[in-house]
């Protein structure tokens, strides 16, 4: 998502609802009055790196590193309007969130608009900053929706971190807001194929680009954009490809620490202060990215390159509908449950 911290974390009453949670569940909170639903799980306990993995750069997940797929019910009507994550150990104390990968917030209620898959309503890097977007704006959630959170570690130093709890503090708009929301739709593009396959891919040593040209079935406006991406990459962007002429729609800058470890992707809200950018129907956009891998050998799996919208359609009647007969959703959801298996299997001396 997308950084636009504008309000802070408020204390909450007690909630109204709740349900008791081991490792591999939620526990669902409602505060009616704040408008926030709290998704909080754990302990975790985190393997350490292996001794071949060296220390101090982003190559990959370690072996068992993702967590079992955390199923749960979108539990309130309305719109979907920010985060805040938070990582502690057992005693409350902060943990850094390096030692997350990536969490993914997956509704299984809508499909995504390039690709026929869940809708991935959040995508969360470990460089990824928390965010609260205006009341103007927001993502349209129904209650009942089933959803699942997708979670994965990155743990860089040998030695295993005991007891992390996660704590996600989501924000939403009530369905009486006056006047109501503009509606945002989260939009995500790939330089890979990600419909049930992995998305890391190995990166080269020295300097490399890559990118994946996908076609927009749906004409709109960019309100919000941010993207992922892993250690010695040096930029990112959103092209427009009209024959031979490219376009830069939009360009990401990222920022990496000395030793080329990545600290952030910068992040756009072009349509909170302005109009936004506007996208159109059946054009051909490009998302592009560069590394600079310094180390003189090939990472395996070391690179990830995405770009996420906040998109508000002109009609959303365009937006395809899902179809859970569709071989890309069996697919994907196939995917997602052996990735969900294989954690569980993996990570059963972990937890």
């Amino acid at each position: 998502m997308f950084a636009l911290v504008l309000a802070a974390l408020l204390v909450s009453p007690p909630p109204r609802q709740a349900r008791p949670a081991s490792p591999g569940e939620l526990t669902v909170r409602i505060d009616s009055a704040r408008h926030t639903v709290t998704l909080s799980s754990g302990p975790f306990r985190i393997a350490g790196a292996p001794a071949a993995s060296g220390a101090g750069s982003h190559h990959g997940m370690h072996a068992g590193a993702e967590m079992p797929l955390m199923h749960f019910k979108w539990p309130v009507a309305g719109w979907i309007r920010g985060y805040e994550l938070s990582l502690t150990d057992g005693q409350g104390r902060p943990i850094a969130r390096r030692l997350l990968h990536h969490l993914n917030l997956v509704n299984f209620a809508r499909r995504q608009l390039l690709y026929p898959v869940p809708e991935r309503v959040l995508a969360v890097g470990q460089e990824t900053p928390d965010i609260i977007l205006p009341r103007s704006v927001g993502i349209p959630v129904e209650s009942g929706w089933p959803m699942a959170v997708l979670l994965a570690w990155h743990n860089e130093k040998p030695e295993p971190v005991p007891d992390v709890y996660v704590t996600m503090v989501m924000h939403w708009s009530p369905t009486n807001l006056v006047p109501r929301p503009l509606a945002v739709l989260p939009v995500y593009f790939d330089v890979t194929d990600p419909v049930g396959l992995p998305v890391a891919f190995d990166l080269p040593a020295g300097r490399s680009t890559f990118h994946a040209d996908l076609t927009l079935p749906t004409s709109g406006r960019i309100i919000g954009i941010g993207g992922h991406a892993h250690d010695y990459v040096t930029g990112l962007a959103l092209q427009e490809v009209t024959g031979r002429r490219v376009r830069t729609v939009s360009r990401l800058r990222t920022t990496l620490d000395r030793e080329g470890r990545l600290q952030s992707v910068e992040e756009k809200l072009p349509g909170i202060r302005g109009d936004g950018i506007p996208l159109r129907s059946g054009g051909t956009y490009r998302i592009t990215g560069s590394y600079n891998n310094p180390t003189g050998r090939l990472i395996q799996d070391g690179a990830m390159l995405h770009i996420i919208l906040l998109y508000a359609v002109d009609d959303m009647r365009q937006w395809p509908t899902l179809d859970p007969d569709d071989p890309g959703f069996r697919k994907d959801v196939d995917y997602l449950e052996a990735r969900s298996a294989d954690g569980a299997a993996e990570g059963e001396h972990e937890h």
